[in-house]
């Protein structure tokens, strides 16, 4: 069950929302484990197995954080031993990606609660308190179970056990999530057909300019497609009294790469950061540890979003742009921020070929079309062909990607005109559903 779908709108969410609201607060934390579990379940409901294992983690973790509340036993090789046992089903998925050509489907929401369980351990470990409910909660919470956002204990647990219900953060929710559902609905499913149509043929079988058109067109479907479902996250938060963490910040208007990294899925940077890159010594412990520490970073954050060797070779690309601006060119880049505007979506949308495509290979491949070599063309028209069904929402996109738009809502959020476009919103992504086959969400793969 996604939140795109009719069971999640119309069953799920305004069920569990009514007795949410109608029961005492001091219910609300278990509650709300139970709801997360039915969610979850009815999700995997084919393969109860996945559900086994999200069960077994969370339980393991759980008595982990108990067990590093005495500080008598706050030992780092039982922390390691915690941390190796949570991260082992994810780390086997992700090496049998790497090294066989038969891996198994990574387990729906795996890579997101083993880091939300790693950093619930940690944060135990260095002296934080929290009950087996608030950490079971944390964890399970399904706003965020599936995709994030990834949470920082301090701030989630506090919020889980005393959520602020109010129908201020239950209009400013329902506003995030139909506009959420919006960029979703409506922007990113509408640019998914290019993208598929050049899996279906390959890069061999495509024109030059129609190759350079699914980049745009995969650039923008990924960014509107986890941004939506990131801001839903956040609205199904708000109304139940729950404030989750923002993920995007115009990441497209960054000026540089390390910019852009701060402005995109900013809590699994911020995840980084906290429990590899500082850990490891960071930036305070010379150039050597900094560049170790910096490429063990991006191979990690490339095997996180999968298993496989283009992965890899997206974490070694991002590596080599992060310091080759803080090494070479970021102060130029500084001095000229016009032309760091255009080197930015350049070379971040050259990078998203490695996700686009499935396998090393097809990726070097694409590349190598981009610049007219290998294949037979099928058609030299078939870029205009598909940007006539797309043209209007690749416009939407590229408007949305600007601070614009973002500063107009506001003017309006909250007035009679912003419920009326919301209204009007909310039932053009129904009727899009409706009529059409919706895409599953992107991050769900990784």
């Amino acid at each position: 069950m996604v939140f795109s779908s009719f069971s999640f709108i119309f069953l799920f969410f305004p069920v569990f929302l009514a007795l949410y609201w109608g029961i005492p607060r001091k219910f609300c934390m278990a509650f709300l484990a139970i709801g997360s579990l039915v969610f979850y379940a009815i999700g995997v409901r084919e393969e109860p197995w996945q559900l086994g294992l999200l069960l077994g983690l969370t339980v393991f973790g759980t008595l982990g954080c108990l067990l590093f509340s005495r500080a008598s036993l706050r030992k780092k090789p039982l922390l390691a031993l915690w941390i190796a046992v949570i991260a082992g089903p994810l780390i086997y998925v992700k090496l049998m990606g790497l090294f066989t050509d038969n891996a198994p489907e990574l387990p729906l929401g795996l890579s997101f609660y083993t880091f939300q369980l790693i950093a619930l351990l940690i944060y135990a470990f260095k002296g934080g308190k929290s009950s087996f409910m608030s950490v079971v909660t944390c964890t399970l919470m399904f706003p965020k179970l599936i995709s994030g956002p990834l949470t920082e204990p301090d701030t989630i647990l506090s919020s889980i056990a005393y959520p602020n219900r109010s129908h201020a953060r239950l209009d400013d929710g329902l506003e995030r999530f139909i506009l959420g559902l919006a960029l979703k609905v409506v922007v990113a499913d509408h640019l998914a057909g290019v993208p598929g149509q050049i899996r279906t043929w390959g890069a061999e079988a495509m024109s030059v300019p129609m190759a350079w058109l699914g980049i745009l067109c995969y650039t923008l479907q990924l960014y509107f497609d986890f941004w939506g479902y990131s801001s839903m996250a956040v609205g199904l938060g708000l109304m139940l009294g729950i404030r989750l963490p923002e993920n995007f910040d115009n990441p497209y208007c960054a000026s540089s790469v390390a910019e852009f990294w701060r402005r995109w899925h900013i809590t699994l940077g911020t995840w980084f950061r906290n429990y590899i890159y500082i850990p490891m010594g960071g930036s305070h412990q010379g150039t050597f540890r900094m560049v170790l520490s910096t490429l063990t970073v991006w191979l990690l954050t490339g095997l996180w979003h999968g298993g496989g060797w283009n992965y890899v070779a997206w974490g070694l690309m991002m590596f080599a742009l992060i310091m080759g601006e803080r090494v070479f060119y970021g102060n130029w880049l500084k001095r000229h921020p016009f032309w760091g505007h255009i080197y930015v979506p350049l070379l971040i949308g050259l990078s998203w070929i490695f996700f686009m495509t499935t396998s090393l290979g097809n990726a070097v491949g694409y590349f190598y079309r981009l610049t007219g070599g290998g294949g037979i063309v099928g058609s030299a028209r078939d870029w205009q062909d598909a940007l006539r069904g797309c043209w209007h929402f690749l416009a939407i996109g590229l408007a949305l990607s600007t601070p614009l738009p973002k500063k107009l809502w506001q003017k309006i959020s909250g007035t009679g005109l912003a419920w009326l476009l919301l209204f009007n919103l909310f039932w053009i992504c129904i009727y899009f559903l409706a009529t059409a086959t919706s895409n599953p969400f992107l991050y769900f793969s990784f």
